[in-house]
């Protein structure tokens, strides 16, 4: 009578699987040694080669927010995050800035928060430009139980200094889900532009800039994680006032730049332009395209300092203006 022949001793077998995961685990550690120290070989080299020859790769800033990044009602060429990539070509001929407009009408900071991880892996820009927080007063898409809730987000926060870990995500979110086009206005790509969610009837927040801390802080963490830089951008609006406060607040914790475009517009009312000229009030109270230029002559020097500071790209900032941005690390 046969019998099966015996397998190996579950001892046996044990030590095979601890092995696998062991290899596996030395695998996974030696690649992100070696990307680590490609990394640091390679960051004097580029900066190096970024000086010297400025124009083989676009400087990608990412303006996100809601309709006063997306300019409304304005043509796409008034808004600021096209005057801001004109003005900086024009200060810089040798190098390439590209200035990517994901602003879109309506949104909230809770909905621009929850998409800027995906949007920061897919466009990779060196800097990130944040300009929202007027629309929690009324809009509370995604802030009411978390309609995307995403438990994995403490996990990848902590993994975000691990060099493999950012390579699949770029990889990752390259390649699934939604994707946006950064040459379409809104950024865009496929689907539906995002739904409003209204307060209730009879209802009011407690605190009319909602979940204004608690996003942008969010927001600082992601960019800072990714070893980009982060700027606010403040209203120039009588009625957003509290949403500056939080703003500045947040800002003061953070470490984070504000340009003020309170100033901006009080430097165009003594330059003698009357309301009429800088506040378009078709789409409600927004900047016109005078106003925006003088917001886009206000940040510029402030954006210049920041690359400078975080990627060390070096130029001459003529007539600068705004407030110096914090340095790599800050907040």
């Amino acid at each position: 009578m046969s019998s099966a022949a015996p397998g190996p001793p579950p001892r046996r077998a044990g030590f095979k699987w601890l092995a696998v995961v062991v290899g596996l685990l030395a695998s996974l550690v030696l690649a992100e040694l070696v990307l680590q120290l490609a990394a640091a070989v390679a960051s004097p080299l580029a900066q190096r080669e970024a000086q010297a020859s400025p124009d083989q790769e676009a400087v990608t800033i990412l303006s996100v927010g809601d309709s006063h990044t997306y300019g409304l009602p304005l043509p796409r060429e008034d808004a600021y995050p096209a005057q801001l990539e004109a003005a900086l070509t024009a200060r810089h001929p040798n190098t390439n800035f590209r200035v990517i407009n994901l602003g879109t009408p309506g949104l909230n900071s809770t909905f621009v928060a929850n998409r800027l991880e995906r949007q920061m892996f897919q466009l990779r820009p060196e800097l990130v430009i944040v300009w929202v927080g007027v629309n929690n007063m009324w809009n509370v898409a995604e802030t009411l139980g978390w309609e995307r809730p995403d438990p994995w987000r403490p996990l990848r926060r902590a993994l975000q200094n691990l060099r493999l870990f950012r390579l699949v995500s770029i990889a990752w979110f390259s390649q699934t889900g939604h994707q946006y086009d950064p040459d379409a206005r809104g950024g865009w790509f496929e689907g539906e532009l995002p739904p409003a969610g209204f307060l209730e009837p009879g209802k009011r927040l407690k605190d009319r800039s909602g979940n204004l801390a608690t996003d942008l802080e969010r927001m600082v963490r992601l960019a800072h994680g990714l070893d980009t830089p982060i700027l606010f951008v403040a209203y120039p609006l009588p009625g957003a006032v509290e949403i500056n406060q939080a703003i500045e607040r947040v800002a003061g914790r953070m470490g984070v730049a504000v340009i003020d475009t309170t100033e901006s517009l009080q430097r165009a009312v003594n330059a003698g332009h009357g309301p009429a000229a800088l506040i378009d009030q078709r789409a409600g109270p927004h900047p016109s395209r005078l106003l925006y230029g003088y917001v886009v002559e206000d940040m510029v020097g402030e954006v210049e300092a920041t690359l400078s500071a975080w990627h060390g790209l070096e130029w001459v900032a003529p007539g600068f203006r705004g407030r110096r941005s914090s340095t790599p690390g800050g907040g």
